[in-house]
């Protein structure tokens, strides 16, 4: 018989012993709470990163201002900020690539007058555009333009009504089934660049500060000067708007010069531009600065309106040249096709050097070879008829 106890047990308690751990990581939550942000104005930022320099175990020294302040005191560095030229490889692609293929025949400025122009127009047997030389490289225009720049500074040389009797010219031929192209010279611009005595500060200057000129005495214009950005970018939606289907940069390009050595070893530059630069110039990154921004600035266009640019080397066609500051890869971002004066005996060659720069579109409708008295192989090219 099991036996009886006389006295009452009293239950025991379960110990909840997993709040334990808890309770030790909300202490050591608390704990770095507090140290982070009381440790904050200890923190010292360098180039190897951030750490935390702490009174008792810095190597700074301590003082005191006076109000009993401790001032704490670190070992002076030299800091030199470095800018690096800018890097036009990743410019994005914009050109679409979806250009007509162009036949035209090339109609000097002295010879745009309506019946000399109706006369080439009846010879294009095989072609389809005609080319339009509508700005020299001394900066007249074969129109009287309306743009700011042209108005303000007087770069206006032709009569009143020229603009109407162009736009006239442009109507006709497009009523007859033919492609208009403008021309028009850039960064060689006598006209503008001769503009001094009414403050126009927008050529290069040569070593000892004066207008930089080559050896065919022409004004060069600064690719980074903004009025000539700004200038280009007016006359372009103004012959759009007068008709022509396309225009075409031409001269956008640096002048081959020669930097000087001086006689105690240090070279100075053989040529200056009109604005300070964070950076030390190069033609390559002016021409391409230049390009970048008047391409991006008439990206957002019409349907049917088209953009395109010259260059003037064998080495733009496959890389960038550092002489002339061209670069058919970044032209062919952001305009639709690129223009290159060549002969049948480079043409083939041409082609394909720059093939591999052609991401989107055909290339034979975006490279637009320039010849003289021949027709190359391809589906779009420029005739120069010569005697």
């Amino acid at each position: 018989m099991r036996r009886r106890s006389e006295f009452y047990r009293g239950r025991r308690q379960k110990r909840n012993l997993a709040i334990i751990p808890g309770v030790i990581l909300l202490l050591i939550f608390s704990v770095g709470i507090v140290l982070f942000y009381s440790t904050q104005k200890y923190a010292v930022i360098s180039d190897d990163g951030v750490k935390v320099e702490l009174p008792l175990l810095s190597s700074g020294s301590v003082s005191y201002d006076e109000s009993g302040q401790e001032v704490k005191e670190f070992e002076k560095v030299n800091v030199t900020v470095q800018f690096e030229e800018a890097d036009y490889s990743t410019v994005k692609q914009t050109a679409s690539g979806k250009v007509p293929p162009l036949r035209a025949i090339f109609i000097p400025y002295d010879d745009i007058d309506a019946e000399t122009v109706t006369g080439y127009a009846n010879r294009l047997s095989s072609g389809n555009s005609l080319l339009l030389e509508v700005k020299r490289e001394d900066g007249y225009l074969k129109w009287y333009s309306s743009t700011p720049t042209a108005t303000r500074w007087g770069l206006n040389m032709n009569s009143p009504d020229s603009k109407e009797a162009l736009t006239a010219i442009v109507s006709q031929l497009k009523a007859d089934g033919v492609y208009v192209i403008a021309q028009i010279s850039c960064l060689q611009d006598y006209l503008l660049g001769s503009k001094h005595d009414i403050g126009i500060n927008v050529t290069l200057t040569d070593a000892y500060g004066n207008d930089f000129r080559d050896e065919d005495g022409r004004y060069w214009l600064d690719p980074y000067a903004l009025l000539v950005r700004d200038y280009t970018v007016e006359l372009v939606q103004e012959l759009w708007d007068m008709g022509f289907d396309e225009v075409v940069l031409d001269n956008v390009c640096h002048p081959v010069v020669q930097n000087i050595e001086n006689a105690d070893g240090s070279v100075t530059p053989g040529v200056n531009y009109s604005r300070d630069m964070s950076t030390t110039p190069s033609p390559l990154g002016a021409v391409s600065s230049f390009a970048v921004n008047v391409g991006e600035r008439l990206a957002d266009r019409e349907e049917g309106k088209y953009l395109s640019i010259y260059v003037h080397s064998v080495a733009s066609l496959s890389k960038g040249d550092t002489s002339n500051g061209q670069d058919a890869g970044l032209f062919l971002k952001l305009y639709d096709r690129v223009y290159y004066d060549t002969d049948k005996y480079a043409y083939t060659f041409n082609v394909q050097d720059i093939t591999p720069q052609c991401k989107v579109g055909d290339v034979k409708d975006r490279f637009v070879p320039v010849v003289i008295n021949y027709l190359p192989d391809n589906s779009s090219w420029i005739l120069i008829d010569s005697e």
